[in-house]
């Protein structure tokens, strides 16, 4: 198949969402498929002879700067097709037999696009109201697109639109060869906690921080490492800065990422918001002890008390009281990261590439869901 994927927007740094889209790429490719994916620098047509111009130097300037690869964070096969357009106007879009929109945004233009371009899909990875306009994200559910969605959560809000019958559920995959254990749960020895920090309010960066400063008025000894895309002033504004007990790594690469879990007893998950929660499944894989907020997200793979602990959202003293569990008690931690792993093994990309490529090549609906 010709397979053509519709991205937002183009990103020089890490993101959840784009990562999802070019692992399908990538193994979309090695079965064969001929993939392309599209970058708008807009998604509406430009006006104004300023955007214009802007317009006409925009992608020579992105390639010039990144001669060695366009997406320098993430190893794209080179075979996949890159395509920085201007906007989304089906003259820069190419033919093909499929093309699958990935944000809101993309699925209005992809809903109107000739069939030549390709039988059209939506692959919806999270309740996108923080990106726009409620009514205008439903009304992308409600297009006469087939639905791929990540988790129970967004499959039952798709189908209060009406759109059961053209939509499946596929959850995310882990490369379980990336992610595993390679420091012993049980020889964990140091307080070391992990956590992802994000400008965006909704992922709760300012809720961790609140809880871990709760635990450290009680257990001094903890150390804490946090990983992001932006620089540190970025993500902390307030003029005390940043504590001088938080370790800080900007965009690790894969290999440090792993080792980064590994080094940690228990990582802590505060987002407010997910559609499935990647860095939570990821540390579990690792064999980290999660302690999270109890956004639907999690629900595809935490469960409170077995591979988890879960406390509502937004609440950093809550976060904080199971964070002194887990460090007042070794062994329940060791349990929980324990369970953590196995569960974690139930995510795996080639099962969840087989199911969207099923999907793909039919044009009548399949079961939901793989777990």
């Amino acid at each position: 198949m010709k397979i053509t994927f519709v991205l937002p927007m183009f990103l020089e740094s890490p993101a959840g969402g784009f990562k999802v889209v070019y692992e399908y790429a990538n193994r979309l490719q090695r079965r064969g498929h001929v993939v392309t994916v599209v970058h708008p620098r807009n998604i509406v047509s430009p006006s104004g002879l300023i955007d214009v111009a802007k317009r006409l130097v925009w992608a020579p300037r992105l390639r010039w700067r990144h001669r060695g690869s366009l997406i320098p964070w993430f190893p794209l096969e080179r075979e996949v097709g890159i395509r920085l357009v201007t906007d989304l106007r089906e003259k820069f879009i190419p033919d093909g037999d499929v093309i699958v929109a990935t944000a809101f945004q993309t699925a209005f233009a992809v809903a109107g696009y000739d069939r030549r371009k390709g039988r059209g899909h939506y692959l919806i990875q999270s309740f996108e109201n923080w990106m726009g306009d409620e009514k205008l994200v439903r009304a992308s559910w409600r297009l006469p697109l087939r639905k791929i969605v990540i988790s129970h959560w967004l499959e039952r809000m798709v189908a209060e639109e009406g759109e059961a019958g053209r939509t499946t559920r596929i959850p995310i995959g882990l490369d379980l060869t990336q992610f595993r254990v390679t420091q012993p749960i049980e020889s964990r020895h140091s307080a070391r906690i992990g956590m992802l920090a994000h400008p965006l309010a909704i992922k709760g960066t300012a809720d961790g921080l609140a809880a871990l400063e709760i635990v450290r008025r009680d257990h001094p000894e903890i150390e804490v490492v946090l990983f992001g895309t932006e620089p540190r002033d970025r993500l902390i504004h307030d003029s005390a800065g940043w504590p001088e007990w938080i370790e800080y790594h900007q965009r690790p690469t894969a290999e440090e990422l792993v080792s980064l879990y590994n080094s940690c007893r228990i990582f802590l998950h505060p987002s407010r918001l997910e559609g499935w929660g990647l860095p939570a499944v990821e540390a579990m894989a690792c064999g980290c002890a999660l302690v999270a907020a109890h956004n639907q997200g999690v629900d595809e793979f935490a469960i409170d008390g077995e591979n988890a602990l879960l406390a509502p959202v937004g609440a950093p003293a809550d976060l904080a009281e199971r964070i002194r569990w887990l460090l007042a008690d070794d062994l329940r931690r060791q349990s929980l990261a324990g369970n953590g792993v196995a569960q974690a093994q139930r995510f795996d990309w080639e099962s969840s590439v087989t199911r969207f490529e099923e999907w793909l090549d039919r044009s009548e609906p399949i079961a939901n869901g793989l777990l």
